[in-house]
């Protein structure tokens, strides 16, 4: 047998096609040996390979090679190509395909957001199919193609009688039995050229109503000649009409749900309202929070849901506990109507009450429970992650604290034999661990059935993946070696907040991680994909460089993105940079700063904190040397009065130009992030400032951007291919120039939010710099929605914002009126992303009625407060917002005008 493969693809000078496959012909999976293909003319590429046996299933991908060391290029974009040699191929098969360019938009529509969900096919159809015949051609057409409406099929006209002579009464159908594959047949006597194209087609009138646009497509050449048995056409990327796809969401996290069912806290059996709502309103798809368990402390401070104590359990205050077996329901009742009076969550009542009534039922339960087949199924599928969790929380509750390596004495170190003594059904305590096995099934139960029945709504439940793990997590106990335990991750200043953020988290051991090919990372995104059918990844910038602070600070100012190339000692004496080491290390202070910072406090400051080591200038005492220290001392009850000194110790600490690296004896350095900010470089004469200025942008700006780019090049692949979810990532901030490219390369949407404009030349973002691959949003949970925001914001930029960006004339009302809401909300539905998704209280902002009289209630979180107290919860029922008809009705109408309903 011989199969002939032939692509399109117009490479540039110095370039070559490639092929590898399964057959050893192919190269037996080897890219190294894959085979090289001829160029013919036109942009096309062709290689004909004898087979000494037919195969039963082929696989093959293409791919772009150097012409001189044939080192890999690109591969074309997803996984090889599966083709079932079929009983059409005979002796001589012609593939004729075309390339899949692995940064073109349709390529997210194979995810399981669309595939599954939004597209998914709602009938079987069955496509043309023909008897063999060696007298005549068999051709095979095949398309992927998504994007097709409830109720129509695929079908293919053209100039031939057998494709229905451009009749749209009579077309060939398509099959979808392969879906997104569609599949149909012909065979043909004569073997002349032809075009067609591709439609769609209404079984109801049985006839195409809507051709493909662009040129149409041509069959000539080589696939019709006489020794060519039968032709197989591999198509892409059906030409839609309608142009590129939109759609809206909601965001809302599910502790801020509220609905006659739950119980001082949204739980996920109210997403089913959220989701019967969002249909309603013509919305497709829900976005939410992290839901991971973040009970740490028991106390309000665990409110905060990217410090989860475990990446694959979830939080039991989600728990519906009406549906278990042998709850007390009149306590249930009780507790409910109590809890439901609060305007905000009670973090710490509400788990109490909900850990206390699910343990009685437990209590009762517990025998038959951990015996039920469907438990068992549970415990053996997730017992990775769910024995080393139970055993964490056991030993938690046990010592009052998560924090396993000061306080936990013989069990500080995870070891397998430790979790087999403590988590055997044999121990004095196993009923302690065991209850938290009968949580987790329960939830796992409750949010597959909410995300079940988000699916069968036709919309997508979107998740989200913090960047860092909880410093006293399961994970970090469990496997410490995957994390640098010795950093703290957090993010450099930016507008929302002067000093940076600093989130406490471990960084990650990437080396490591890669020696398994990043199993952990692979089991997290297969948990995710067992709820979710897309997923935001927090702080995406982390997976090219993170920004980590060492732990003896406090502040994000004393951060470095970590990995960089650093700067040398060489550099410095080659770019002519006077450098000294105390000068240029240490904090610099004298005594104008002193006076000009602490006032009347100065020497309070100097006497207690600092030594003078020269006339006029400062160092801090040892014992105060970082801002760790400096934070220590202010804990202490008997200086609290003085406590208004701190913000500016920390800044004295962070009056720094250089950054050294440990263990480099001085030869290698990072520089403070916004260090021309600093009064160490005010005080450097004007030629060092520039010449330090230009070095800072160098580091920042160009020299580090390939490196970056390989680093994520490493890793996120590996996530991606984990999973079919649509992932969407959070790339707000320091945005490195190499970050569009590789989340378009990778097919991973961009966030795009109205005031922070990724366009320099901006204020605030603008529609021509909005990438189709995108969700674009007035604001995130780190931002004061709509209405507190125009009304905190500065005055000049709010009137700047309603004459140049919303089109009004006059005066800028001091209040956000809910035409003001309703002109933002439409601004967005016209920008061109993907998707536009609303924080709840954005969409509610519309409307005088439904909307919180207070806007500043309305605040999920304020990053510069750290901890904050993440308990923002709905104030009206969803019941009432499902009945409130003239409102739904308004918004579905505004969605169905922008073509995204």
């Amino acid at each position: 047998m011989t199969i002939t493969f032939q692509i399109h693809y117009q490479t540039n000078w110095g370039q070559q096609m490639a092929i590898v496959g399964n057959l050893p012909e192919l190269g037996s999976g080897n890219e190294q040996q894959a085979q090289t293909m001829q160029y013919i003319g036109g942009g096309y590429w062709r290689v004909s390979i004898p087979l000494k046996k037919a195969p039963s299933t082929l696989e093959y991908q293409y791919l772009l090679k150097d012409n001189a060391s044939l080192s890999l290029l690109t591969a074309e974009w997803g996984n090889r190509r599966k083709l079932r040699i079929s009983r059409l191929a005979g002796d001589h098969l012609f593939l004729k395909d075309s390339w899949r360019a692995v940064d073109h938009p349709e390529n997210a529509f194979y995810t399981a957001a669309f595939s599954k969900v939004i597209f998914k096919p709602q009938a079987q159809y069955k496509g043309n199919s023909i008897t063999p015949d060696p007298l005549r051609l068999g051709i095979r057409f095949q398309l992927r193609a998504v994007q097709v409406p409830a109720g129509l099929q695929l079908a293919i006209l053209g100039s031939l009688p057998e494709l229905g002579a451009w009749d749209y009464g009579r077309p060939v159908l398509l099959s979808n039995a392969d879906f997104p594959l569609w599949t149909g047949e012909i065979s043909v006597g004569f073997r002349q050229g032809f075009e067609y194209k591709y439609g769609l087609y209404d079984p109801t009138v049985q006839r195409i109503i809507e051709l493909e646009t662009g040129p149409n497509r041509k069959l000539d050449g080589a696939p019709l000649d006489a020794l060519v048995n039968s032709t197989i056409v591999n198509d892409e990327y059906y030409a839609n009409p309608a142009g590129n796809w939109k759609g809206a969401g909601v965001a809302v996290p599910v502790f801020s749900l509220r609905t006659a069912e739950s119980m001082g806290v949204g739980e996920f059996n109210d997403l089913k309202k959220m989701i019967d709502w969002a249909q309603k309103a013509g919305l497709r798809m829900v976005q939410i929070l992290p839901v991971n368990d973040t009970s740490a402390n028991h106390t309000w401070t665990d409110s905060y849901p990217y410090a989860a104590i475990t990446v694959f359990g979830l939080h039991p205050q989600f728990l519906h506990l009406d549906v278990l077996e042998g709850i007390n329901t009149k306590k249930v009742a009780t507790e409910r109507k109590k809890l439901n009076l609060h305007p905000a969550v009670d973090y710490e009542a509400v788990n109490k009450a909900k850990l206390s009534l699910a343990r009685e039922a437990f209590n009762k339960t517990q025998k038959t429970f951990l015996s039920s087949p469907d438990f068992l199924s549970f415990f053996a599928e997730s017992k990775h992650w769910l024995e080393p969790y139970a055993v964490f929380c056991y030993l938690r509750d046990k010592f009052k604290s998560v924090e396993f390596a000061e306080n936990w004495g013989a069990y500080a170190q995870y070891t397998p034999a430790l979790l087999e003594e403590l988590a055997s059904p044999t121990a004095t305590d196993y009923a302690d661990v065991a209850f938290h096995y009968y949580l987790q099934y329960h939830l796992d139960k409750q949010l597959r059935e909410a995300s079940d029945y988000a699916r069968s709504k036709g919309l997508i439940l979107k998740g989200d993946l913090p960047i860092g793990i909880y410093r006293h997590s399961v994970d970090a106990w469990v496997a410490p070696h995957l994390y640098n335990m010795d950093g703290q991750a957090g993010a450099p200043p930016d507008p929302f907040s002067d000093n940076g953020q600093n989130w406490g988290f471990p960084t990650y051991n990437w080396a490591e991680m890669a020696k398994d090919g990043y199993l952990w990372w692979r089991q997290r995104m297969g948990q995710l994909s067992r709820y979710f059918d897309a997923y935001r990844i927090d702080h995406i910038l982390g997976f090219f460089r993170i920004w980590q602070i060492p732990l003896d600070q406090v502040e994000g100012t004393l951060g470095f993105f970590n990995p960089a190339l650093p700067i040398m000692r060489e550099e410095l004496d080659a770019r002519g940079i006077w450098f000294d080491q105390e000068r240029y290390c240490k904090p610099f202070i004298t005594k104008q700063l002193l006076d000009e910072r602490f006032g009347e406090d100065v020497d309070d400051v100097r006497t207690q904190f600092l030594d003078e080591i020269r006339f006029n200038y400062f160092a801090f005492k040892p014992q105060y040397d970082t801002q760790r220290k400096i934070e220590q001392f202010f804990q202490a009850a008997e200086n609290q009065d003085k406590i208004h000194l701190q913000p500016g110790l920390y800044k004295l600490i962070s009056n720094v130009l250089l950054l050294e690296i440990p263990g480099s004896n001085g030869r290698a350095f990072h520089p403070r992030i916004d260090l021309n900010k600093t009064y160490s470089f005010q005080n450097l004469d004007a030629v060092q400032q520039a010449k330090l200025q230009e070095l800072y942008i160098d580091y920042f700006y160009r020299r580090q951007e390939d490196f970056w780019r390989a680093q994520a090049m490493q890793k996120l692949p590996a996530l991606k291919a984990s999973t079919d979810m649509l992932i969407c990532g959070e790339d707000l901030g320091m945005v490195p120039a190499c970050v569009p490219g590789v989340m378009r390369e990778l097919g991973i949407l961009t966030l795009e939010i109205q005031r922070m404009s990724k366009n320099p030349a901006t204020e605030f973002l603008q529609e021509e710099d909005i990438p189709y691959l995108s969700v674009a949003s007035p604001s995130t949970h780190d931002m004061a929605p709509i209405r507190a925001w125009w009304e905190e914001e500065d005055r000049a930029l709010i009137s700047r914002f309603f004459h140049n960006e919303l089109k009004f004339m006059g005066q800028e009302p001091y209040t956000c009126e809910p035409f003001l809401a309703k002109a933002v909300v439409e601004k967005h539905l016209r920008w061109p992303s993907m998707w536009t998704v609303f924080p709840l209280q954005d969409l509610l902002a519309m409307d005088l009625k439904l909307r919180r009289e207070n806007p500043a209630e309305e605040r999920i979180n304020v990053p510069a407060i750290m901890p904050y107290y993440w308990r923002y919860r709905m104030h009206l029922d969803l019941e009432d917002l499902i009945a409130a008809e003239g409102y739904n009705a308004m918004l579905h109408d505004l969605l169905h005008r922008y073509d995204r309903a």
